[in-house]
């Protein structure tokens, strides 16, 4: 079951970049979820009026160069972005047909606590390691933020380059979730510890529900 979720979704992973002259550096993990080219990744990790780019990473089951010296990056367009949320949709500027599963985009109340997810993104790209990580976890809880956003917790936790990355229901085969990071309900609510409490070495982790993302799709499609 793990093995067929992977492979299913490892494809559609793509690293987020900024573009500048002949370089490009790595800001975090998106992940295509319409065959018009439509990804959805952290609005957070993309920087303001700076050129972005998408690189497909190094997919596959056999033992992987885990680095590249050479790119081809896909120019990206922002489409919208929910900084309340912290969610973003972008789209490949060529016009590109993508062939990629239908349907990807799930329920995010489906699943009881308790139930198998997998995260999949780029973790260490910032050290140039290219490679899609595929992660086993647990979904622990659903919180509601002070700002009002659902939050799926789950129990593994991120580094920074699977930010943008998707949270998929093993059991649904389906993304419920955009990974936005370390769960730390201080810093995740924007305030400080009291004196003289250690901050938290969280091993959980949380993402965006995808309901989020689903609504920016929805509307761009419209158009």
């Amino acid at each position: 079951m793990l093995e067929t979720v992977s492979q299913r979704f490892q494809g559609s992973c793509m690293m987020i970049m900024q573009q500048s002259e002949s370089e490009v550096s790595f800001l975090g993990s998106g992940f295509l979820v319409h065959p018009e080219g439509y990804l959805l990744t952290a609005a957070r990790i993309l920087p303001q009026g700076e050129s972005l780019a998408a690189v497909s990473p190094i997919v596959g089951d056999g033992f992987l160069p885990v680095t590249r010296d050479e790119v081809s990056p896909i120019p990206l367009e922002i489409v919208s972005r929910d900084l309340a949320r912290d969610v973003a949709l972008l789209r490949l500027k060529p016009e590109i047909e993508i062939n990629m599963p239908g349907d990807i985009l799930g329920d995010p109340e489906n699943d009881l606590r308790g139930a198998l997810l997998m995260s999949l993104g780029i973790p260490f790209g910032y050290y140039r390691i290219h490679n899609v990580i595929a992660s086993q976890a647990i979904l622990s809880g659903r919180v509601l933020s002070r700002s009002g956003t659902n939050l799926i917790v789950f129990d593994r936790r991120v580094q920074y380059g699977d930010i943008g990355g998707p949270l998929v229901s093993v059991a649904g085969g389906q993304v419920i979730g955009i990974v936005g990071g370390v769960f730390d309900p201080v810093e995740l609510e924007g305030r400080s510890y009291p004196e003289g409490v250690q901050p938290i070495n969280s091993d959980l982790s949380y993402a965006a529900s995808i309901e989020y993302g689903r609504a920016l799709l929805e509307r761009a499609l419209e158009k």
